[in-house]
């Protein structure tokens, strides 16, 4: 595998020096360019193509919480680890998907512990990719835990956005992954539409929809799962559903 390649955003050059320092001893990665505040990073993120990211969270100007959160819009498959002083913004971190959180002082174990789970979660990325080049539209292919999970798409009910995880619904079965539900949106055929913000639904599996309040509930055939519906969606999702009996 080459080397991946490394930015360091951080204000104080001390912290810069430390994290250099402890890189170049650690094999196969490369610190390919610096940055001192937000505005810098995202420059250098969009030039350099990063494979990972390490992030304090406070520096001048755009703080590097909102840095992240528009460097994973530029750039989603980037590993993001933040270092920062403070630990209070641990529970923040993780809801931008971040792989780590490293409260300085900067310890050489720790952060090669860090960049090591990066570098894990990258290479799963790059296997789960082939996996869904070879079948794009018969399996969903997902990173669960320490494997990758290859789901026929007949066999999925729903996929719901469940705090900072995904989660795959079966008829008996679910499954967490770390990706995205916009991610996995993108590799899903049509039969599957997003019918809430936190739910997308495959809408053939759909027996009944129920109202609650302002809200629908989807129904599916020999489950007691139900999934959600927005008062906003409910007449597209009926046109749609519809269009595929037609």
């Amino acid at each position: 595998m080459n080397d991946l390649k490394i930015v360091i955003a951080d204000d104080d050059a001390s912290s810069r020096t430390i994290l250099r320092h402890f890189i170049r001893l650690f094999p196969n990665y490369d610190v390919v360019a610096e940055a001192t505040s937000g505005e810098e990073f995202l420059q250098i993120v969009l030039r350099e193509q990063p494979d990972i990211v390490l992030v304090d969270i406070n520096m001048p100007g755009l703080d590097g919480m909102e840095a992240v959160k528009i460097c994973k819009q530029l750039l989603s498959s980037v590993q993001v680890i933040f270092i920062t002083g403070y630990d209070e913004f641990a529970v923040a971190a993780f809801e931008v998907s971040a792989t780590d959180y490293i409260v300085k002082p900067i310890e050489r174990t720790r952060l090669f512990y860090a960049l090591e789970k990066a570098r894990k979660l990258i290479e799963m990325a790059k296997q789960c990719a082939a996996v869904k080049a070879k079948q794009p539209s018969k399996r969903l292919g997902i990173r669960s835990k320490n494997s990758i999970v290859l789901l026929p798409m007949k066999d999925i009910l729903f996929v719901e956005k469940e705090s900072r995880k995904t989660v795959i619904h079966t008829a008996n079965e679910q499954y967490e992954t770390t990706e995205t539900l916009s991610e996995i949106e993108r590799e899903l055929d049509h039969c599957f539409f997003k019918t809430h913000r936190s739910y997308i639904i495959n809408l053939k599996k759909i027996v009944k929809i129920t109202q609650v309040g302002e809200t629908y509930l989807a129904h599916f055939f020999d489950s007691e799962k139900v999934a959600y519906i927005s008062k906003l969606k409910f007449h597209e999702v009926q046109r749609k559903i519809f269009d595929m009996n037609n």
